[in-house]
C-alpha cells in the first residue's frame, strides 16, 4: 500500500508540478489514511463507503477542524480516483460520501495604522523589517519568501521575481520604501546573488517557514494580536482593493490562478466600507 502512495506522489509531482510543501501535506494525509487502515486491518479494496464514513468520524474524533477534514478527504478522494484510473479499484468509495459543510470565514487583516505601528516596533531588527516589507508590501506567501535569493531582487528596476504554486513565476513591483530597505539590507549583509535573502548570519542558511511564522507571531504580540504571515498577505490584498486597485491586478500580484480565489477580498473591502459608513452616519446623528 505504501508503495502506491509513493507512486501517486511521484505522479502528482511529475504531472501537476506541485510545490514541495503541498506534496508533503498530501503525504501526511495519506499516511494518516494508511494508519487508519492498518488499525482496522483493511486493504484499499476493502475501503467501502461505510469505511469512509468511519474515517470521517475518526478525523473528527482527533479534533480536526472542518477545513482540515475537507482537505484530507479531498486528498484521499484524489488518491482513490487515481487508483480507479489505474484499474486497482473498480470505483472510488469516496465519490458518494456526504461531507460536512464548510463555514465561510473571512481572513483576518490588519489596518494600515496597525501595519505602520508593526513596522515601527520591528525597526531594530533588519530581518524582521524585510519580512514585513515583503509579506505586506508584496503579498508574498511565506514559502515564496523563504525561497527568495538575492538575485531575485532588482533594486535598480524596482521589482522582485518569485516562484509560486505550481512553479509559476511572477514579477512583483517594489515600492520606493521596500526598494530602499532591501538595497540597504543586501549591502549591509554582503549577500551574493546566490545567497538566500533571509539567512542566518555566518552560515548563510535560509530561514525556515516555521522560523518566519514564529517571528511574525512574536511581532504581532507587540500589538497584542495573534497574526501569521498570511495575515499580512491578506492585508496587502485588502488595502489594495480599498484604494481602488483592479481585481485582476490583485489576482496577478497574489499569484492566484483563479480570480474567484481573489474575490474573497472584495467581501473584506465591502465590510470595511460598511463600517466606515456606519461610523460616519453614527457621528452625524450625534451632532
Amino acid at each position: 500500500m505504501y508503495l502506491l502512495v509513493a507512486e501517486y506522489l511521484e505522479h502528482l509531482d511529475a504531472e501537476r508540478g506541485y510545490a514541495q510543501n503541498t506534496l508533503e501535506a498530501y503525504q501526511r494525509d495519506l499516511l494518516e489514511l494508511m494508519g487508519f487502515l492498518d488499525d482496522r486491518k483493511k486493504a484499499f479494496h476493502q475501503f467501502s463507503l461505510r469505511e469512509a464514513t468511519h474515517f470521517l468520524a475518526f478525523l473528527r474524533q482527533k479534533g480536526n477542524s472542518t477545513t482540515s477534514i475537507l482537505r484530507k478527504i479531498s486528498t484521499v478522494r484524489g488518491f482513490f480516483s487515481w487508483l480507479n484510473e489505474k484499474g486497482i479499484l473498480q470505483e472510488n468509495p469516496l465519490a458518494l460520501l456526504e461531507l460536512p459543510k464548510k463555514t465561510k470565514t473571512l481572513p483576518k487583516t490588519l489596518s494600515v495604522s496597525e501595519v505602520t505601528l508593526l513596522l515601527r516596533k520591528a525597526a531594530d531588527s533588519p530581518v524582521d523589517i524585510v519580512i514585513l516589507e515583503l509579506l505586506y508590501a508584496c503579498g508574498l506567501r511565506v514559502s515564496e519568501l523563504t525561497e527568495l535569493k538575492t538575485k531575485d531582487i532588482d533594486c535598480t528596476m524596482g521589482y522582485l521575481r518569485c516562484t509560486g504554486k505550481g512553479g509559476k513565476e511572477r514579477l512583483i513591483p517594489l515600492g520606493d520604501v521596500s526598494t530602499q530597505v532591501l538595497a540597504h539590507y543586501i549591502d549591509q549583509r554582503h549577500l551574493g546573488p546566490e545567497d538566500f535573502l533571509l539567512c542566518l548570519d555566518l552560515t548563510q542558511t535560509a530561514l525556515t517557514r516555521k522560523a518566519v511564522w514564529e517571528r511574525v507571531k512574536r511581532m504581532g504580540s507587540l500589538l497584542g494580536k495573534t497574526i501569521s504571515p498570511h495575515t499580512l498577505r491578506h492585508s496587502f490584498a485588502t488595502h489594495l482593493l480599498e484604494n481602488g486597485a483592479d481585481l485582476r491586478v490583485v489576482q496577478e500580484l497574489l499569484g492566484h490562478s483563479d480570480v474567484a480565489t481573489t474575490q474573497i477580498y472584495t467581501h473584506l473591502s465591502k465590510k470595511h466600507l460598511r463600517q466606515a459608513h456606519r461610523q460616519v452616519f453614527s457621528n452625524t446623528n450625534q451632532l
